[in-house]
């Protein structure tokens, strides 16, 4: 047993001193992973909630009793009685492009928008359901919302207009 432990201390010591570690090595191409975590941009604090509270957001998705019914750091969900739902995420350090994917992958339907220098996109799968995601940083704001039947705005606005009040309310 004993054996063992200074084996794998030897090891390990020769792993350290035989270069097994995260520094470049002089003049070698730099590491593709390193230059794609880079921001695209500049990375907003968003407020809990995408910065909205159930009267603004009840407005903006003109569903009257639509209420907040988990909340946390990074999502939140609101639901009403009709069945209708929104959802705010703030995914941090994840590439938009493959949300974006994800949603031309089921099949819905792709538009590109810019939200005061953030680019993103919407998907739409219905007149009812829509989602939007906008850049943040190295990561990006999501918000969607779904009336279940046909709402009394477009969905594919509402979120747009998510969106951009969560940017204009981010510092």
């Amino acid at each position: 047993m004993r054996t063992r432990a200074v084996a794998a201390l030897i090891a390990a010591t020769v792993c350290a001193v035989a270069g097994c570690s995260n520094t470049p090595v002089p003049g070698a191409d730099p590491d593709p992973s390193e230059t794609a975590d880079r921001p695209i941009t500049d990375e907003l604090f968003v407020g809990e909630c995408g910065s909205m509270d159930d009267t603004e957001l009840q407005a903006a998705a003109g569903i009257a009793d639509l209420t907040v019914v988990s909340e946390n750091a990074i999502r939140c969900r609101w639901e009403s009685a009709s069945g209708a739902y929104a959802m705010f995420t703030w995914y941090r350090g994840s590439p938009i492009d493959r949300e974006k994917s994800v949603a031309e992958a089921v099949g819905r339907t792709i538009e590109r928008i810019d939200v005061d220098g953030h680019p993103g996109f919407t998907a739409a799968a219905t007149a009812a359901s829509c989602e939007a995601g906008v850049e943040n940083g190295d990561g990006f704001l999501h918000w969607s919302i779904n009336y279940i039947v046909d709402g009394p705005r477009d969905s594919c606005n509402v979120v747009e207009d998510l969106a951009r009040a969560t940017i204009s309310k981010a510092e």
